[in-house]
């Protein structure tokens, strides 16, 4: 099969989808062409997945651009499936179709939220969104909660427009691998508690939260020794929460480091992951952090409650400081034996392979409908 990735912004969660799913072998049949703005996607092509498994072609960002090096690229090739991942993306790529006829599957890979349609503006976007919706072959969601999310707010679509495949990661891949010696490199004391954040510096992701909480905690006596709060990457509104955290006086508490390319070493070599986020469409690094066997607090946030649901996390209401100061204390006294039991559940669960095996099912069943 010739399948057409298509992707406006392919960064974060796109980026680690594409190598969670797309590097697995149940695509060794298929020919991958990836049409997106090549905003370091040249290590994801030529080193995370299997040699020759998607060609990337550098796209345009703007819209004019992009159509015509869409309908370029769909010409000169003979595409049998049109994949595009994200709302955007899917808009753009349904227009760029025309009177095209391919099998056009979509993957959303955020949600709507209340203010997301709000206003005039708003509703515009709406019906722009509900056309896209309607107009696709197939809407694919990443959880449940993302799939009931969009027919909350498109309760017209048919029932069988929008189908869940669950996102999945490399299990194995975090199971096995050899934490780094974070205490070492920050010459930390060996009874100072380690926490890491690895979400980027959006609001989505609550970093300030943890602020909040580590603020909190600094003006009680519940802790013995401070935790050091370590943060990996840049970006986003980094340099105004760590002017946040000076100006509160927090600084002694904090420590940002560059990105990972080695995640599992950087999970397990802290003692707990913190994770509130406001909400989610299907987070990977929760499956990453349990399946490497390190504990975890999340909220309660659409998307992120359905990955921790069963799980030992510890999962708190979003935008509480107060609670997620008190959940870091019990999770530091309780310790990491109930995430190592269920590490081996977690490396089952959460395994791509279930998901790049469906979604493969998805790709020849849509070849099949077309052909008929």
């Amino acid at each position: 099969m010739k399948i057409l990735l298509v992707a406006r912004w392919p960064v974060g969660g796109i980026k680690t989808y594409f190598r969670y799913i797309y590097g697995s072998p149940a695509f060794s049949d298929c020919e991958f062409t990836l049409l997106a703005p090549n905003s370091g996607l040249d290590e994801l092509v030529n080193h995370d997945l299997p040699s020759g498994r998607i060609k990337l072609i550098d796209a345009p960002t703007s819209f004019l651009a992009f159509l015509k090096c869409f309908r370029m690229c769909v010409k000169n090739n003979d595409f049998d499936i049109i994949h595009s991942h994200g709302f955007s993306a899917s808009f753009f790529t349904q227009l760029s179709l025309g009177a095209i006829k391919k099998p056009h599957l979509m993957t959303a890979h955020d949600v709507f939220l209340p203010n997301t349609f709000s206003g005039f503006k708003g509703w515009i976007k709406r019906q722009l969104m509900s056309w896209v919706l309607k107009k696709v072959t197939k809407v694919l969601s990443v959880s449940e909660d993302a799939r009931n999310n969009i027919y909350e707010y498109f309760p017209s679509l048919p029932s069988g427009q929008v189908i869940n495949i669950t996102n999945g990661v490399d299990t194995a891949f975090f199971a096995t691998g050899v934490a780094r010696d974070l205490r070492k490199e920050l010459n930390c004391a060996p009874n100072r508690p380690l926490i890491g954040f690895f979400g980027r510096f959006m609001a989505q992701k609550g970093f300030r939260q943890i602020i909040e909480a580590i603020e909190i905690l600094s003006k009680s006596t519940r802790v013995e020794t401070m935790p050091l709060i370590v943060t990996f990457g840049w970006g986003g509104f980094i340099r105004e929460d760590f002017e946040l955290i000076e100006k509160k006086g927090l600084s002694d508490y904090f420590v940002q480091l560059p990105g990972t390319n080695n995640m599992p070493a950087a999970i397990k070599a802290v003692d707990l992951v913190l994770m509130p986020s406001r909400w989610e469409a299907c987070p990977l690094l929760p499956m990453e952090v349990l399946s490497a066997g390190t504990p975890i607090i999340g909220t309660n946030c659409i998307g992120l409650r359905e990955v921790l649901q069963g799980t030992p996390a510890t999962v708190v209401p979003v935008n509480d400081a107060l609670g997620l100061a008190d959940a870091i204390v019990q999770s530091l006294s309780s310790g990491d034996k109930q995430f190592i039991e269920y590490q081996d559940i977690a490396v089952k669960r959460f395994s791509a392979v279930k998901h790049a095996q469906e979604l493969h099912a998805l790709y020849v069943d849509l070849l099949k409908t077309s052909i008929s």
